[in-house]
Order: C-alpha cells, then sequence, then structure tokens
C-alpha cells in the first residue's frame, strides 16, 4: 500500500512512483487531499465511472478530483464553494455534484466546465442515482424527488407529495425503467420511469417499524436490499414482490448506513452478493445464497464513513473518518471465498478399479448436466429471440422505451471496457481532427462523441481513417447511443462487421459484388427499371450505394429509420440488400418518368414519401420468393457478434491500395500542414502588420495629443510668464511710489528744517544786534558818568534778562527738536546731521554771546575800577562787586554745562530711536526683497516642473527643441535672479553705509559734546 498526497496546489499529477500491490487488508493506495497552507482536506464523498476505472472523489471544500487508476493519474475536475452532499458519475463523460447551496451542477470530465445545471427547489439534494443507459438521474432530497434528462438538462417528472409524506429515498432498478420510492412510514413503491404509473407496493411485516434510511439491489434487479436503525436487513423478491428474508447482522450492530452491491465472477456471476455499512464503520459483504458474511472491510484503525463500489467489481472505494479515500482490491480480499474445500476420504472396501471406474462415472455425469445446461440456455436464448420477432411482425416494430436495450441484445454487444478504454486513450484520430468542417453538427456533445467514435473505428483500423462515407454511416448510431459511446462503438463496429461485409475489398471504389447482387436481383424482379436507369447512365452507385452506406439515414425521417433498424438487426445481414430492391421498385413510377441525371442524384439523397410497412413487408416477401443462386443469403456471412475481451482484426481491404491512400494522406495531411503554417505565418505577419499600422496610429494620435498638450502647456507657460511680468512691473512700479514719496517726505523735511534754521539764525541775528545795540547803549550810559548802582542794577537786569531769554530759547529748542524728532522718525542720516551741526552752531552762538557778556562784565569791572579810581572813596564796594560777578557767572557756567548734558543725552536717545526705525525699515525691506526672490525661485521652479513634463509626454522627437527652450527660459530666469541679487546688494550696501554714517556721527556728537568750554 502506498499513501499519497493529491493537491498541493496543483490540478494534475500522479497517483503513485510505482504500481502498488494490495497490503493485507487489501488496500493498493491511501490518497489524501493537502491545500496549499499544507493542511489536510477530509473527502467526504466518492463515486465510481462506468468503467470502473475512474473514480471522482469530493472534499469538504467542495473540490472535486478525478483518480484515473488506469492511466496513474489525477485531475481537479472543479472547485466548489460549499459542501458536496451527494455525487454521481452516470457516463464516462459527465459527473454530477449536488452542493449545500440547494445546487446541481453536470461538469464535463473531459473539457473541466460546467456543462449544465438542474433548476431545483430550495432544498438539499442527499442522493443521486443514475440510470444504467446514464441518460437518466434521478435527485432525491427529504422534500422532493425528480427525474432529470442529461441529454437537455430538463426535468421530465416531479415527485408530488413528497414534502408532506417525507422521502427517505430514490433509486432505478438495473435492467428495468422501474423507479423505487420509501417515504418516511416505511411504504416502498414501485412505479413505471415513463408515465410514473403505480406498479407495485413492498410490504413489511405487521407491527414493525425498521426505520428505513438506505437502499440498494442486486445488479440483476432480482432483490431489494433495505436496512435503517437497527441490525435487521430486509430482502424483497422484485418478481413477485414478496418479502423474501430478514437478515440478522450482529449484535453489536446498531444501524445500517449505507448498502451496495458487489459485481464479481466469484460468485459464478449470481451477482447476490451486497455490502452493508454500519454504524461502527465496518463494511459486512454478505451473500443472498447462504446469508453469511462473506468477507468484511474496516475496522478499529479505519473507520469507515462512505463507501463506493466499482461496476466492474475489482474495486472498492473508501471514505474513512481521517478524510483519506482507500482504494481497496476485491480479489485480494476474495482470495480464500472460491477454494475448494479439502476432500473428505471415506474408507470403503472396494477394490481400486472400482474406485477408478466410480471417478470416470462421476467426470461423464458432470459433462453431461453442464451439456443440458449449455442447451437448456441455448434454447432460452433461441426462444428469446422467437419472441422478440413475433413481437416484431406482430407490431411491426420494437418498443421505444426498450428500443436500446433490445438492440444491445440483438447484437450481443460485450461492452469490452478496457479495449475500448486502450482506444480511447490513443486521442483523437489525426483524420477527424476538422471533423466539424466535413460534418458540421448543431450539438456540441453529440459532436464530440461523432468524433471519439470515429477516431475509436480509425485506431481500430486504419480503413476507417480514409473512408469517406463512414460518418454519415455511424452518425445515426451515434445520435441514438450519445450517452453511452462504448455501445455507440460497439453496435457500429458489429453492424460494419456483418451488415457491410464485402464494402471494402474494391477500396477505394464502391463495392462491386455488392451492387451486382443488388442489380441482379433488380434485373430479376424489375426490368424495365433497370433499363430505363441503364440508358440514362444511371449505374449501381448512384441508385443503390447511397442507400447503403447512409443505411437510408437520408432518405427517411429518424423514427422510420429506428423502426427500420428494428427489422435489419433482427435478420439476416443480406435483409439489407433486399430493401434497398424493395425500395427501388416501390419508387418505380417516381423514377421511370426522370430523365436527368441530377434529378436521380436528388432522389436518393433526400427524402421521399414511401409507405414503410410496405417496404418492410415487399422486403420480407422478396427475401422469402427470392432464388436461391440470386439470394444475398449466399453472397453474404451470417449474423456472428463481437467476443468479449479484444476487438477482431479488420484487414478486409486491399492492403497495397489502401497502405497507397494512407501515405498519400499522410503527405497530403503534411502538405496541409505545412500550408497551415504558411497561411498562419502569413495571417500571423497580416496581424503583426495590421498591430504595428494599429500602433502607429495611435503613436501618431499619441503625438497629435502630446503637441496639442505641449501647446497647451506653452500657452500656460506664456500667460504664467505674462502674470509674473506684470507682477514685477507693478512691484517697480510699487517702489518707485515708494522710493518717489521718501524723496518727497525726505525733501519736505529737509526744506522744512532749513526754514526753520534759517528762521531761527535770523532771530539770533536779530536778537545779537539788538543786544550789541542795547550794550552799546549801556557802555556809553556808563562812560557818560551813570551813577554805579543804577548802572549796575541795569548790568544785573539785562544779565538776567539775557540768561533767561537763553534758557527760554533753549528750551523752546529742545521742545521744538523733540517734537520734529518724533514726527520725522523716517529721516535718514542728512537730518541728523543737520541738526547736529546747527546745534554746534547754536551752542558756539551760546559760547560767543558767553564771551560778549563776560567781556561786557570786564568793562563793567573796569568802568568801576576807573570810577573807583575816579572817586577813590569806595574800594570796598568795588571788590564786593567783583565777588558777585564772579559768582554769578561760575553758576551760570554750571546751569549751561548740565544744559548741555541732558541736550546730549536727549540727542543720543534720538540718534538710537532714528536707527532703530532705520534698521526695523531696512529689514522689512530685505525681508520683501528675500519673499520677491522666494517668488522668483517658486515661479522658476514650477517652470522648470512644467518643462520636464512636457519632456517626458513629448516623444524623443521633440527632446532637443525641449532643452533648447528649456535652456533659454534658464538664461532669462537666471539674468533676473542675478539683477535682483544685484538690487539686494546694493540695499545692504546702502544700509552699511548709513550705519557708518551714524558711528561717525555719533562720534563726532561725542567729540563735540567733550569740546565745549567750560566757564
Amino acid at each position: 500500500m502506498q499513501k499519497v498526497q493529491i493537491g498541493k496546489g496543483q490540478c494534475t499529477g500522479n497517483l503513485w512512483t510505482r504500481k502498488p500491490g494490495p497490503d493485507k487488508n487489501g488496500c493498493i493506495v491511501d490518497i489524501c487531499s493537502v491545500t496549499c497552507n499544507g493542511k489536510i482536506c477530509k473527502f467526504v464523498r466518492c463515486a465510481f465511472s462506468p468503467c470502473g476505472e475512474r473514480i471522482v472523489v469530493a472534499d469538504q471544500l467542495g473540490h472535486l478530483y478525478i483518480l484515473d487508476l488506469h492511466k496513474n493519474r489525477y485531475m481537479l475536475l472543479h472547485k466548489g464553494t460549499k459542501y458536496c452532499t451527494a455525487i454521481s458519475f452516470p457516463t464516462l463523460n459527465y459527473v454530477v455534484a449536488a452542493y449545500a447551496d440547494h445546487s446541481v451542477k453536470v461538469i464535463d470530465s473531459g473539457s473541466q466546465e460546467i456543462v449544465g445545471e438542474l433548476n431545483l427547489p430550495k432544498t438539499t439534494v442527499t442522493s443521486i442515482h443514475h440510470h444504467e443507459g446514464g441518460r437518466y438521474i434521478l435527485t432525491c432530497s427529504t422534500q422532493s424527488g425528480a427525474l432529470w434528462d442529461l441529454e437537455t438538462f430538463n426535468r421530465k417528472r416531479m415527485l408530488s407529495g413528497a414534502n408532506v409524506l417525507g422521502l427517505k429515498e430514490l433509486l432505478f432498478i438495473p435492467k428495468s425503467n422501474i423507479i423505487l420510492t420509501c417515504f418516511r412510514d416505511d411504504t416502498i413503491f414501485g412505479w413505471d420511469c415513463e408515465t410514473l404509473e403505480h406498479l407495485y407496493t413492498l410490504h413489511k411485516q405487521a407491527n414493525e417499524q425498521p426505520a428505513f434510511n438506505c437502499f440498494s439491489t442486486t445488479a440483476d434487479g432480482m432483490f431489494l436490499i433495505a436496512g435503517g436503525r437497527s441490525r435487521y436487513l430486509h430482502v424483497w423478491r422484485l418478481q413477485d414482490q414478496k418479502l423474501h428474508h430478514i437478515v440478522e447482522l450482529p449484535e453489536r450492530v446498531k444501524s445500517v448506513k449505507q448498502i451496495v452491491p458487489l459485481h464479481q465472477t466469484f460468485d459464478q456471476n449470481s451477482n447476490t452478493v451486497f455490502g452493508a455499512l454500519s454504524q461502527d464503520g465496518i463494511l459486512r459483504f454478505i451473500s443472498l445464497n447462504t446469508y453469511k458474511i462473506v468477507f468484511t472491510v474496516g475496522g478499529f484503525n479505519s473507520v469507515i464513513n462512505s463507501v463506493s463500489v466499482s461496476p466492474s467489481g475489482n474495486h472498492i472505494s473508501l471514505i474513512l473518518d481521517s478524510g483519506t479515500c482507500q482504494v481497496v482490491s476485491v480479489k485480494a480480499l476474495t482470495k480464500g471465498v472460491n477454494v475448494a474445500p479439502a476432500p473428505m476420504v471415506k474408507a470403503v472396501a472396494v477394490p481400486a478399479k472400482d474406485v477408478k471406474l466410480t471417478v470416470q462415472e462421476a467426470d461423464i455425469k458432470k459433462r453431461r448436466r453442464f451439456k443440458d445446461s449449455n442447451l437448456q440456455l441455448s434454447q432460452i436464448s433461441k426462444v428469446d429471440m422467437k419472441k422478440l420477432k413475433k413481437i416484431l411482425r406482430g407490431f411491426r416494430e420494437y418498443p421505444e422505451k426498450y428500443r436500446h436495450f433490445i438492440w444491445r441484445l440483438l447484437l450481443k454487444i460485450p461492452e469490452n471496457t478496457e479495449s475500448y478504454g486502450v482506444l480511447l486513450d490513443k486521442g483523437t484520430h489525426p483524420a477527424f481532427e476538422n471533423l466539424q468542417q466535413v460534418c458540421p453538427v448543431k450539438s456540441a456533445k453529440l459532436m464530440r462523441v461523432l468524433q471519439k467514435v470515429l477516431s475509436c473505428m480509425g485506431h481500430w483500423s486504419s480503413i476507417f481513417s480514409i473512408s469517406d462515407y463512414l460518418p454519415m454511416l455511424t452518425f445515426p448510431f451515434v445520435k441514438m447511443f450519445q450517452n453511452n459511446h462504448l455501445v455507440a462503438f460497439e453496435v457500429i463496429a458489429t453492424f460494419v462487421l456483418n451488415w457491410c461485409q464485402g464494402w471494402y475489398e474494391y477500396f477505394p471504389h464502391p463495392p462491386v459484388n455488392v451492387l451486382t447482387c443488388v442489380e441482379n436481383l433488380l434485373n430479376h424482379y424489375d426490368n424495365k427499371l433497370l433499363q430505363h436507369l441503364t440508358e440514362h447512365d444511371v449505374s449501381s452507385k448512384i441508385y443503390c450505394w447511397p442507400l447503403l452506406y447512409t443505411v437510408f439515414s437520408e432518405v427517411l425521417s429518424a423514427n422510420e429509420w429506428m423502426v427500420l433498424m428494428d427489422h435489419v438487426l433482427s435478420n439476416h445481414p443480406g435483409y439489407l440488400l433486399c430493401l434497398v430492391v424493395v425500395y427501388l421498385s416501390c419508387s418505380r413510377q417516381v423514377l421511370l418518368n426522370c430523365t436527368e441525371l441530377k434529378d436521380f442524384e436528388f432522389y436518393f439523397h433526400n427524402r421521399n414519401r414511401i409507405l414503410l410497412s410496405r417496404l418492410v413487408t415487399n422486403a420480407y416477401s422478396l427475401w422469402e420468393s427470392c432464388p436461391a443462386e440470386l439470394h444475398p443469403r449466399a453472397h453474404l456471412k451470417p449474423f456472428s457478434p463481437l467476443v468479449t475481451g479484444d476487438y477482431p482484426i479488420f484487414n478486409c481491404y486491399p492492403e497495397q491500395v489502401v497502405n497507397y491512400q494512407l501515405k498519400e494522406r499522410e503527405r497530403i495531411h503534411k502538405e496541409e500542414l505545412e500550408y497551415i503554417k504558411e497561411r498562419q505565418l502569413a495571417e500571423e505577419l497580416k496581424s503583426h502588420t495590421a498591430q504595428l499600422q494599429q500602433q502607429e496610429e495611435v503613436w501618431r494620435r499619441e503625438q497629435q495629443m502630446l503637441s496639442e498638450a505641449e501647446q497647451q502647456r506653452r500657452q500656460i507657460l506664456m500667460s504664467e510668464e505674462n502674470k509674473l511680468t506684470e507682477q514685477r512691473l507693478r512691484l517697480q512700479a510699487m517702489k518707485r511710489e515708494l522710493r518717489l514719496r521718501e524723496v518727497q517726505v525726505l525733501d519736505t523735511a529737509r526744506k522744512n528744517f532749513i526754514a526753520t534754521a534759517e528762521m531761527e539764525h535770523k532771530d539770533k541775528l536779530k536778537y545779537l544786534e539788538e543786544e550789541i545795540k542795547k550794550k552799546a547803549l549801556l557802555r556809553d550810559l556808563e562812560t557818560k558818568g551813570a551813577i554805579e548802582e543804577v548802572a549796575l542794577k541795569e548790568l544785573e537786569i539785562e544779565t538776567q534778562k539775557g540768561f533767561l531769554e537763553q534758557e527760554l530759547a533753549r528750551e523752546l529748542y529742545v521742545s521744538r527738536k523733540k517734537q520734529e524728532a518724533m514726527a520725522a522718525t523716517h529721516q535718514d542720516k542728512a537730518e541728523l546731521l543737520r541738526r547736529q551741526q546747527d546745534i554746534d552752531d547754536d551752542l558756539q552762538e551760546d559760547i560767543a554771546t558767553v564771551r560778549v557778556q563776560d567781556a561786557q562784565h570786564e568793562l563793567a569791572r573796569s568802568a568801576v575800577k576807573s570810577m573807583s579810581l575816579k572817586h577813590g572813596h569806595d574800594s570796598e564796594r568795588a571788590h564786593h562787586m567783583n565777588a558777585i560777578y564772579t559768582e554769578m557767572a561760575l553758576s551760570n557756567m554750571r546751569e549751561k554745562e548740565a544744559k548741555d548734558r541732558t541736550e546730549k543725552e536727549k540727542l543720543e536717545t534720538v540718534l538710537k530711536d532714528a536707527t532703530k526705525d532705520i534698521h526695523s525699515e531696512m529689514l522689512e525691506q530685505r525681508k520683501a526683497i528675500e519673499q520677491q526672490r522666494q517668488e522668483t525661485l517658486a515661479t522658476e521652479k514650477r517652470v522648470e516642473d512644467l518643462y520636464n513634463e512636457i519632456k517626458t509626454i513629448r516623444g524623443e522627437s521633440h527632446d532637443k527643441e525641449n532643452v533648447d527652450e528649456s535652456n533659454v527660459n534658464r538664461i532669462v530666469l537666471n539674468k533676473r535672479r542675478e539683477s535682483l541679487d544685484r538690487q539686494h546688494a546694493e540695499v545692504l550696501q546702502h544700509v552699511k553705509q548709513l550705519r557708518h554714517k551714524m558711528v561717525d556721527e555719533n562720534r563726532s556728537v561725542t567729540s563735540a559734546s567733550s569740546t565745549l568750554p567750560v566757564g
């Protein structure tokens, strides 16, 4: 036994690396499904194909796999999304699966596509059973049951009342058209498949409630076995619908889950062995002859959940509780079943000679019994054939619903699945790869089956691969048996071997021997018609050969053809030739009226109004009244069926001609392949050129779109540049206005300052002139000899008045200066210099006035001294006056120094405020310039981004132009940036110059204050 993991993200692969053998339990291989993540996905359902070599399994994710035991391959058939509740493999082509989302899907095992879905009400299907022919299936759920046709995927019948009674199971009885149903109250009914007419009821014992939940019939359809929630199995004989036996299982069995029949040769083809799967997970196979357990499968380590048995009886598929699928060999399990018991030796006092004689007599008796049994079987088959012929003569056709079965019985179809599988594995024959073009068929399914059957015929014998009329010959048979192409192939092979005798002796020409036989018969029965045909050059190739190689399928309808084939298959192969002669005689009047060749050809290739019953009866009369020398029986062999096992060799044809034609066909096929390759290359070149043209058109459109986009971007750039230039012009205009305003403000301030300074200077000159005049008058008065006290008092009053006016002037000047400093905060260095110069001039004038006063004081002292010298009588008084004058001068000087210091401090504060305001203005101007520079940089960057985007969109052909344009724009922007940097440097230089001037002014102010004279 080998353990195999399938899946792992792969859709196909090998099942095993080497051919496995069964272990002691009969297990060949143990298969488990693994997902992409490495997790084990449990199998839940399994079913065998009709040939018994393939298994379809479903895991808990709803994925379906096909395990091919013959080819050692597995294949992912379908990826489902829901849990699989039931599965069936009715034909070699179709798999039917029911899911938990109330859907039933029909999947093609070859193309792996969903070919149909069965529309059910919202109910979950619990089981699916198929008919022996594979065309019909039954779906069963707790609420409904339905009969489906797999050809049309339509529902033929619906079981009404199932939702009320509660349906348990639906199944077909093999080799019949009877459907069995079981309801929740354990009542079992038999129904006709076509009409759903109630046929019989199977009764159980009185006062018994077995609670049936599983059913099965034997392979021959003779017995029905039912099990339920007990350890008793009920067995009915379906011939008389009576309870035959009740089988008691071991005590450990509490209920039965599933019952399956076993088809095998070890029970001498009696098909009386079935398997019962109980709740303990053990599958027990029981014989209906002895009602004993033959063998068991499963046990403590391997608990079985579901089981399926192959139709050939070679393998058993088990779904274990662990989620794995095991394939078990029935041959290994039944090794000891057919072993003969040990001989029972009994001591008898007889001579050895007598013992030998008795043994020989026993052998002779056994042989006689065997001959008698064979004789009885042959007699039964002959009686059945006689009955069928009586039915055919009486009703003139076989029943339609039994026609498939009767044809298979008449032709003795062996159903060699292994030999047919070998032919089928060779794939599609090269001669029939383009069958759709030669023989167009609307139905895709029918086309696939026809191609498979013709390919198998071509692989069976090479003559069929070059036979042009073979598709027309096989099509009606394939259409009739399209659900089972194995039967279709064997029916066609049997027909070719028996009814097509001598057809290929003169290949590729029509069979001359067969046509001459028909021509002789026609000459014997209707010489006038034959002469008319020969006169108009209508040979047997025209009036006989089309009817033969189409088997009347072109001139008859489908129903008429099947009725005609009922008679053809039930008689000798020569009966077909009689039908051709009778068809010509029935068409005598029409043919005698025809004179052109195309009319004859049309007549034998189209349907005509001929009574089929008359055709058949006349053929029988011709068959019986035909003379021996012309009878078709003398030219054709009797019917011989296909043998079981391998198909016979078919070589009834001229090998040299056929080989030559095969070589010619191969040569032509190779030339066709070369022509097809050249044509494909030409088409590829054509398509490539078309693609290139299309790409060129697309490129042109893209270039056009790019050029349009480039123009749009250029327009955008132009508009942006225009906006930038407008903004720059606005900025320049604003700067000019600001500068003009500043110049105007400075000019007005300078003019105001000059005017005020001139007015003050004029006032001071006037004041000085007046003072000089007054002092001159005083000097004149003093010189004239005024009295000393009056003069002194006048002098004191005048000096005090001058000091007071000086102080008032200084206070007025300081207050005026403060107001001017507060009003003109944005004045530059020139104003401050002029102010400082005016202050210095005022200080010098004050110093000059002080010096003039000092000179006046000295004059007064000299006058006093002269007066004292003149008078000489008041020296003390003069000395006292000198002391008073000196004290007054010192006090005035001190007050002047204090005022100068306060003015100097005020000037320094004013200068500091002015420098701060200028510095703040310069910072604001600098920020504005920096902001303008950043805006220009941003616009430059945006322009560069736009040009880069245009460069990426445009093709390589316009790269050079874009580079030149971008370089020009960059040069312009760099020039603008340099001009802005130059302006910024000039502003910074101007600020530095202002700062140096302010420092020089501060130094000059400090030096001026330090050089003031101290009285």
